[in-house]
């Protein structure tokens, strides 16, 4: 079992920034497909992808939306969170065994309704270089 982080909105500093690195390997890939039967030529199909201009397989977007759930319920802020939205653009593709570094800043904090506005972005550690990035609200509740 996994234990989940805890943080309150108070421990919750502007500007505080947490990362953690995510591995898109075959078991995410196959679990997606497999539960959301996205089977797009471009996403399961490496010729299909590869005449189409891409290096490879396009990891589905979801993938990425994925592991922003699991760091925000289970890393930052864990347990007390909520997403309540989120608004992510896609900069790049990402391509099975690409390792994702997820760093989030937490830029404003509400107090009405203990609501933090997250800025995320999603490294591919290969290339250096950003994939997709955006803002997340999330409710931190007491307890």
């Amino acid at each position: 079992m996994h234990f989940a982080q805890d943080y309150s909105f108070n421990e919750i500093e502007e500007n505080s920034e947490f990362s953690h690195i995510y591995t898109i390997d075959e078991a995410v890939y196959t679990a997606l497909v497999s539960v959301f039967q996205d089977e797009s030529p471009v996403h399961i199909d490496e010729d299909y992808a590869k005449s189409a201009g891409f290096a490879g397989r396009v990891m589905h977007g979801a993938i990425l939306q994925g592991f922003l759930s699991h760091f925000v319920g289970m890393r930052f802020p864990g347990k007390r969170s909520l997403i309540l939205s989120v608004n992510l653009n896609y900069h790049r593709p990402s391509y099975l065994g690409d390792e994702i570094t997820l760093t989030a800043r937490a830029r404003q904090k509400v107090e009405t309704g203990q609501v933090i506005v997250l800025e995320v972005k999603f490294i591919n550690n290969k290339t250096e270089t950003i994939v997709a990035s955006g803002k997340v609200q999330i409710a931190v509740r007491n307890g």
